[in-house]
């Protein structure tokens, strides 16, 4: 098992060295911001590393929305940090799901993910593997709930598409884990 932390992007080597991590997740530029990523001076040591690097969008980003004003730049955000998170070597580009208004249909949002990924394969695809992860809260997220993730895998499970499983984002949405000999398992006293 590899174990690692969301650092710093300033020497995320160092950091993951400093924690003694198998991997590393960051930022390629401002998280609350619309800033395009820039390719970094350290992409080839990261790329070379034997630590994993995986990449996180920022959160501004949510192509499930139906507001275009949104939802369009954020197709071109998200591959847009797709290549750059390549260039690092970057197993992984970590997304949140998203969220909807709540009057708006969740099926609409699930497509919209799929159109994300209809959209890039116009242009070759996404450069880098899309995990998308679990979110914490919000009665209209895209992938708060387990029946919504299994809805949103019926979308887009047919692209090269993965999973990040938060596991504190999931226990902040009502998931509480026991570890057992069967596996994890959902507490009776969490609320969904």
């Amino acid at each position: 098992m590899r174990i690692g932390a969301h650092v710093d992007p300033t020497d995320p080597l160092a950091a993951a060295g400093d924690r003694g991590a198998d991997l590393v997740q960051f930022f390629l530029s401002d998280p609350q911001g619309w800033k395009d990523p820039q390719e970094r001076p350290d992409a080839g040591a990261l790329r070379d590393a034997d630590v994993d690097v995986y990449i996180h969008a920022p959160y501004v980003l949510n192509v499930a929305t139906m507001n275009n004003r949104i939802r369009i730049p954020s197709r071109k955000f998200l591959v847009a940090h797709a290549d750059v998170a390549a260039t690092v070597g970057a197993k992984g580009l970590i997304v949140h799901g998203g969220h909807l208004n709540k009057s708006d249909d969740l099926a609409k949002g699930f497509d919209n993910w799929r159109k994300t990924f209809a959209y890039a394969a116009e242009s070759g695809g996404f450069k880098t593997p899309i995990l998308i992860e679990n979110t914490a809260g919000g009665d209209n997220a895209i992938a708060r709930r387990f029946d919504a993730l299994a809805r949103l895998w019926d979308a887009i499970g047919e692209y090269d598409v993965g999973f990040c499983l938060d596991t504190c984002h999931a226990t902040r949405a009502g998931r509480i884990w026991s570890a057992s000999s069967t596996g994890s398992r959902r507490s009776p006293a969490a609320s969904t």
